[in-house]
């Protein structure tokens, strides 16, 4: 075996993180798959490695021949062994979108026009039938802007007789859907990718982001750990409110921006958070592309920090619904912190080398990362206060 052109290994918290920068992946490896890592770039053969092992695990010859033929096919299996490098390309797109034919309509066809403002970028939306407007400017209503005389990119929605629905930026066709309950998340979509697309940043995270007015915590999650209903209850207690679903970040000191989307709020959890938000169960219930539904909550005008604002990451809190379990939160090792953001959805908007993995391990081993288990979500906001004025009052933040 030998390793393939353009990996690295480094290390967090005593834990081997292995860089493959080809493809822009990262792969967390244990105590003995770092170490035998380590012997292939020396340019061990397996025997040699073999009595490595037996030598310094103190295991015997089988053991160590079991290792060493489990570790070979992982690191073939990750593509980063010579012979099977992985080819693919992290700038490839996620998912097929339905094709659609080039705009062919003229300005004459749009009634309504309103302006919205998101991250760098000034959008105009033109709506071509009066039922789109309350399914789509509800979400964005927060974000108005109709002091601009200039705008940056045309969004545009035309509905043809038979009730289809397509969506355009700049007359460039990207989405299409069947039925008018389907738009509104399209739509925020469609103005979200615009935004982002426009906005210089170093990598982004899937998280709810909430700050305290000099620090905010980020709460990776994935879909469904019940992210979007804490980040909501968190806001009503007084909280910041950067965004319901990701975290932007500047490269250079690593802080976080305000992107703040309307939150979703799946029609699951309408009923535990209308206690907060009573305004919440009169929202219209849009479809989503996952068959979900959900509504799209403003949040509140006070908990909007200015657009250009910038926030230190006090903890990096990875929260999962527990029903019938005790509400808690523990720390967290780096090196497992690390494994659970590659988990969720970390995209890169640069191309990753050396030095950028290992600035950006160095800034998740320098900030406290915790699990947080919720049960009660009352007692989930009181430990994350507790918590946000720990930070706030430790040495290392003064």
């Amino acid at each position: 075996m030998r390793p393939a052109e353009g990996t690295h290994l480094l290390f967090l918290d005593d834990q081997g993180v292995l860089f493959y920068e080809p493809a822009q992946k990262l792969f967390h490896l244990n105590t003995t798959a770092a170490f035998i890592w380590c012997l292939l770039e020396e340019d061990k053969n397996s025997e040699e490695i073999s009595a490595e092992l037996q030598t310094t695990f103190a295991i015997s010859a089988k053991t160590a021949s079991n290792y060493l033929s489990e570790t070979e096919e992982l690191l073939q299996s990750l593509g980063v062994i010579q012979g099977f490098e992985d080819t693919s390309n992290s700038d490839a797109a996620d998912n097929a979108r339905t094709p659609l034919e080039p705009a062919d309509y003229n300005d004459a066809c749009f009634i309504e026009e309103r302006y919205y403002h998101l991250l760098n970028t000034h959008l105009r939306v033109r709506f071509s039938d009066p039922a789109q407007i309350p399914r789509v400017d509800p979400i964005l209503a927060h974000l108005h802007d109709n002091t601009l005389s200039e705008y940056s990119t045309t969004l545009d929605i035309l509905a043809d007789a038979t009730g289809n629905i397509r969506l355009y930026r700049d007359r460039v066709p990207v989405f299409y859907c069947d039925d008018i309950i389907k738009l509104g998340p399209l739509a925020k979509s469609l103005a979200w990718q615009t935004a982002v697309d426009a906005y210089d940043f170093f990598i982004d995270i899937h998280a709810g982001v909430v700050g305290d007015g000099e620090h905010c915590l980020l709460l990776p999650a994935a879909p469904g750990s019940g992210k979007s209903t804490l980040t909501a209850a968190l806001v009503h207690h007084g909280f910041e409110y950067f965004s319901d679903e990701i975290a932007m970040f500047q490269e250079e000191n690593m802080e976080v921006c305000p992107a703040p989307l309307a939150i979703c709020v799946k029609d699951t959890a309408t009923e535990v958070l209308s206690r907060y938000y009573p305004q919440l169960p009169e929202l219209c219930l849009h479809l989503r592309g996952d068959e979900k539904w959900a509504r799209y909550m403003p949040p509140p005008p006070t908990s909007i920090p200015p657009t250009n604002s910038l926030r230190p990451v006090g903890a990096i809190i990875f929260p999962r619904y527990k029903p019938g379990e005790t509400t808690l939160i523990e720390e967290l090792p780096p090196a497992e912190a690390v494994e659970s953001l590659m988990r969720e959805c970390l995209i890169v908007d640069t191309h990753l080398d050396r030095e950028k993995v290992s600035s950006l391990l160095k800034w998740i081993d320098r900030t406290p990362c915790y699990r947080l288990q919720v049960s009660d979500l009352e007692e989930a906001v009181d430990l994350l206060r507790a918590l946000s004025r720990k930070i706030t009052n430790s040495p290392k933040s003064n």
